[in-house]
């Protein structure tokens, strides 16, 4: 069976064959979609395991087939600051949808927005929410907010900056690297001081283009670049 024909939920828990229990909201999410007992339905913990099975008429779910998806070789890591209103949000789906493998909320000096720490939990559902649409085995993860200098102790082969004084990022992403981070900053740009700690800490600065880019707008393009580059 394939799992991608089915309607998914998620189940952290998930580890192997037997009864599932999902969640109150993943058993309401459910019922709005109708699904009815001795359906199918795929389930997965967001750690790679995907398991299909039956629901029954509590909305558990017997699984009869439990499978592990390979992660990408390939990762790529998003430090970005925070748009406003719900504008991160769609960020946040988006990136998810496209495969990033860590998403790192940045403070930086021109920053508008610093969320606070109950948005975690707002945003972590946003991320599953958009595992399940996309049907991606893997849950990005998804840093506190964060310094500069807290992000840049992120291990990577290769570290960009978005600035458009730099070369394209197309020069860069044909660059043999199978873990890569991309810092972007806030609406106002970096300063000089936040630029010269990149650069010192060896982020290679990158171009979208000439044109000037909402942060959400920068963030997406990268992790499509990133896409058809590996």
């Amino acid at each position: 069976m394939n799992a991608n024909e089915y309607p998914w939920f998620y189940a952290p828990e998930l580890s192997g064959l037997g009864e599932v229990v999902l969640d109150p909201e993943e058993v309401r999410h459910m019922a709005a979609q109708r699904i009815k007992p001795e359906e199918k339905v795929s389930i997965f913990n967001g750690k790679c395991i995907v398991g299909i099975g039956t629901v029954d008429k509590e909305g558990h779910v017997l699984l009869q087939e439990v499978h592990e998806v390979p992660k990408s070789e390939f990762s790529l890591v998003i430090a970005v600051a925070v748009p406003k209103g719900e504008r991160a949000d769609w960020m946040l789906q988006k990136l998810c949808e496209l495969g990033v493998s860590t998403i790192i909320p940045l403070k930086t000096e021109r920053s508008v927005v610093l969320p606070r720490e109950t948005k975690q939990e707002r945003w972590q559902r946003i991320l599953v929410e958009a595992c399940k649409q996309s049907k991606q085995a893997w849950l990005p993860q998804l840093r506190p907010l964060s310094t500069i200098e807290e992000a840049l102790q992120q291990k990577a082969d290769l570290k960009l900056l978005l600035d458009q004084a730099g070369k394209h990022i197309r020069e860069m992403l044909q660059t043999p690297a199978k873990s890569i981070i991309a810092f972007i900053g806030p609406e106002g740009g970096f300063t000089d001081e936040e630029k010269t700690l990149l650069q010192k800490s060896g982020c290679v600065p990158v171009s979208l283009g000439k044109n000037t880019l909402r942060i959400e707008t920068a963030a997406m393009a990268v992790a499509v670049a990133h896409n058809l580059f590996k």
